[in-house]
């Protein structure tokens, strides 16, 4: 049983990086080419607007995967149920998006705003068609049809964005992207799964009664991670905006790319094994390992690593985005650590902690902007880092009184592959200082980081698997290659 869940990870996690690395590849190409025709203005406009599409898909989200994977949901008249509920709060929320474009832009200060947000006020009503059967498929561990949908979509609306890009030289070319990408993805959505969901209410009472908590968290769990971008664009102007986007959006590149995905399968087999409860602290205690072992090297390298990164992949003009990378790499760590205890509270129907952690967080992050009273992306993303170190504090907490890990098997599998995180950086700073060109001291920060991450780690494997079991498979594995000694 234990290998079939492993598996059924292995199964997400690969799915799931084939289809963000085959995107991310299409997205780089995308990325050097837009970034040298727009203007950090443009990336603000569109960012901004797609802010508060995101907002009202959340805000509109009545938690229909997570209710398919939570509950015996293969009955289609249920299947129906859910998918029409989710219409329903889709087309409200399209048309209240519509309706307040012009108080948008106004809040943004920024005009051009308003005819964005009521053309992307589209997205929502589009996406709710979605074909409800293609979760059943990541329920029976069937992560391969998502895939191929994503992976379509992303071609042709990445095809179509730079074309624009090339014709109109402004952010309309991002906007319709995004706009065709949730086209291509509800049609790919009908053509892969062979149900058609059907309009119904017979089970909407009590599909809302497990639903109406996802739904406040998925509200929340979207402010938190984006309230920033809420709030910059009423203190920055477009430009400022557009810094900031664009420096999170590769500050968090590994935990988009890589470390999500990673978790793509997780919340299925949690579902599969929650009646076993020690079976899920297993699986809790090597899924947080694993995250750790990784996390933790990207956070640091990324900060290491980032003038050189946005001096040979943006270009000059996008250097205001150096300080903000650095500062908001760091929270790829919150956001790991978050992210499964997230998925364990949702099945222990600890949602309304949730709700309340999410809260604290967006309190503490909007205070703190406006009433520290910066006014430059780089002082902003760094006020952002101390709350984000608030947050790790807190969600530490709840795993160790809430979910109830242990802490002598916990703060090792966190704290070990930090300080050897922050030997890497430093060692990687030092390299990265001697070399002139910003090319070769990439591309050497990079092998640096690396060679000492990994060897430091390999070094200190045979002592390590006393306080985090989880690496003896690591040890076993990388033993028959490195002959590495056993302790037991």
């Amino acid at each position: 049983m234990a290998d079939k869940y492993s598996q059924a990870i292995f199964s997400g996690a690969k799915w799931s990086m084939l289809t963000i690395w085959y995107n991310r590849c299409i997205g780089l190409v995308s990325t050097l080419v837009l970034v040298r025709l727009l203007s950090p203005e443009d990336y603000g406009v569109a960012g901004f607007a797609m802010f508060f599409v995101f907002f009202f898909i959340a805000l509109s989200t009545v938690g229909t995967k997570r209710y398919v994977l939570m509950e015996n949901t293969e009955d289609e008249e249920k299947l129906n149920s859910i998918w029409s509920l989710n219409l329903l709060f889709r087309l409200v929320s399209a048309v209240i998006l519509w309706l307040s474009a012009d108080y948008v832009a106004l809040y943004a200060n920024e005009p051009k705003v308003a005819l964005v947000v009521k053309v992307v006020s589209a997205i929502p009503l589009i996406r709710a068609f979605h074909n409800v059967g293609m979760d059943v498929f990541e329920k029976n561990f069937n992560f391969k049809m998502e895939t191929v949908m994503l992976m379509v979509a992303k071609t042709l609306s990445t095809a179509c964005t730079i074309l624009l890009a090339f014709v109109v030289g402004n952010y309309w070319a991002l906007v319709t992207g995004v706009v065709l990408m949730a086209v291509i993805e509800v049609i790919a959505s009908y053509i892969l799964c062979p149900f058609r969901p059907r309009w119904s209410t017979r089970y909407w009472k009590e599909q809302w009664q497990v639903s109406k908590w996802l739904y406040l968290v998925s509200v929340s769990g979207f402010l938190r991670s984006r309230v920033d971008m809420l709030v910059l664009g009423n203190l920055l102007n477009s430009r400022d905006v557009g810094f900031y986007n664009m420096a999170q959006e590769f500050a968090w590149l590994p935990f988009t790319d890589f470390l999500a995905p990673m978790n793509r399968g997780i919340f299925s087999v949690f579902a599969k094994i929650k009646e076993n409860e020690a079976l899920l602290k297993e699986r809790i205690y090597s899924q947080l390992a694993l995250l750790m072992l990784l996390v933790m090297p990207v956070s640091f390298g990324m900060c290491a690593i980032s003038e050189d990164f946005v001096r040979v992949i943006l270009g000059q003009k996008w250097l205001m985005v150096i300080p903000v990378m650095q500062h908001l790499s760091f929270l790829m760590i919150v956001m790991t650590l978050y992210m499964l205890v997230n998925s364990v509270l949702i099945l222990k129907s600890k949602m309304p902690l949730l709700f309340l952690c999410d809260c604290v967080a967006i309190v503490l992050v909007i205070g703190s902007f406006y009433g520290l009273g910066y006014d430059t992306p780089a002082d902003l993303s760094m006020v952002r880092l101390s709350v984000g170190g608030v947050f790790l504090v807190c969600v530490a907490v709840i795993s160790l009184s809430v979910i109830r890990l242990q802490a002598r098997r916990f703060l090792p599998t966190v704290l070990l592959p930090m300080a050897v995180s922050g030997l890497m950086y430093f060692c990687v700073s030092a390299v990265s200082a001697h070399i002139e060109s910003h090319v070769i001291g990439l591309v050497m920060s990079v092998m640096t980081g690396v060679v000492v991450y990994t060897v430091t780690m390999i070094v200190m494997l045979p002592v390590a698997v006393r306080w985090i079991p989880e690496y003896r498979t690591l040890q076993l594995k990388l033993g028959r290659m490195f002959r590495i000694p056993s302790y037991q």
